[in-house]
């Protein structure tokens, strides 16, 4: 609220009538008019008023949104720092249907950039989130461990989500019961075993089982997992460019960056890329589209990692790594490092 009421005391600062109200962001309209003009169109000459209110330093801080830290790395770096003295306006979170990020420098260049999280299928949010709650006092439950070995147990991914909590948590005691009483007589390597549960299909763990033959090893661990059984990548791909490239290329800017987070080991990097290019003829907005990188979060959380990589379509292999929000390295698009 108080970005609104500011908004509306510069708004009637000009004919001496100060105005205030309160009133949620999204669809308000002095709000819109103050960013967009009556067009709501979205140019890199109309943002003055937002960039003064909302001008952010580049450096993330607590408060920040994983996405919002991505993009602020992104810019501090991108091209050698020549875009670091920037503005950048959050357009999305006041104006619906807009684009993520507008950033303006300093001589009026305008650069869009809209970011989407690439799940290695659908739903894997929602599912990670399901399994995380259910599995947790499994996980906790090292005496289903057996000394000097390790223990790894894969569910298929999908087996919790949209599952009742009574139904999670009998499939929960189905499987440490079944871990309890096989873990002494799991074959060596990988294999699949099937679980029963109690008035529902059967589950397939894949399971592996690995001694410990020297005398010095840890005592046994177990770990409990997702295994990913369904390959769709390719409508998680056609979801995301139909969610994201119209805001992205209907914005009027310079250039149009479009990054594409992976979080999962899942799946390489590369196939996002080929997925892509195998669909552009379905999405010929594609070509309004300047730069696609990829941003490797995988490490993000554990040891606050983050890389860009350019897909190499888009003109070369640049890149920019960071760890907790200091730049660690980074290259330009022939390949070349730039000097630290």
């Amino acid at each position: 609220m108080l970005l609104c009421r500011r908004l509306d005391s510069q708004s009637a600062s000009m004919n001496g009538t100060p105005t205030f109200h309160s009133c949620g962001f999204r669809g308000c309209s002095t709000l819109r008019v103050a960013l967009f003009g009556q067009s709501d169109t979205v140019t890199s000459a109309n943002i003055g008023l937002a960039a003064k209110l909302w001008e952010n330093a580049f450096m993330p801080s607590s408060g920040d949104k994983p996405d919002e830290v991505f993009v602020k790395l992104f810019v501090s770096a991108y091209e050698n720092f020549a875009w670091k003295d920037s503005q950048i306006c959050w357009l999305d979170k006041h104006v619906d249907g807009a684009v993520e990020a507008l950033v303006t420098r300093p001589d009026g260049e305008a650069m869009a950039i809209e970011h989407t999280l690439i799940e290695p299928f659908v739903g894997n949010k929602r599912d990670f989130a399901a399994f995380e709650q259910s599995l947790e006092a499994l996980r906790a439950d090292q005496s289903l461990a057996v000394q000097n070995a390790g223990i790894e147990v894969y569910i298929p991914a999908g087996t919790m989500d949209g599952q009742k909590p009574a139904k999670r948590l009998k499939i929960v005691e189905s499987v440490r019961s079944w871990i309890a009483a096989n873990r002494l007589q799991l074959r060596e390597g990988q294999h699949r075993y099937e679980c029963q549960v109690p008035g529902e299909p059967r589950i397939t763990l894949t399971v592996k089982f690995k001694p410990w033959r020297n005398a010095n090893s840890p005592p046994g661990i177990l770990v409990v997992g997702r295994q990913q059984i369904v390959n769709d990548l390719d409508k998680v791909v056609e979801k995301a460019l139909r969610r994201k490239l119209p805001k992205l290329v209907n914005t009027r800017a310079a250039r149009h960056i479009l990054l594409l987070e992976r979080e999962d080991f899942t799946f390489d990097p590369e196939l996002i890329f080929a997925e892509i290019e195998r669909q552009r003829p379905s999405f010929p907005s594609l070509n309004g589209v300047d730069e696609i990188w990829e941003v490797e979060t995988v490490g993000y959380k554990s040891i606050g990692y983050v890389g860009f990589d350019m897909a190499v379509g888009s003109n070369g292999p640049a890149t920019m790594c960071f760890q907790n929000g200091v730049l660690t390295g980074h290259s330009g698009k022939d390949g070349i490092p730039y000097p630290m």
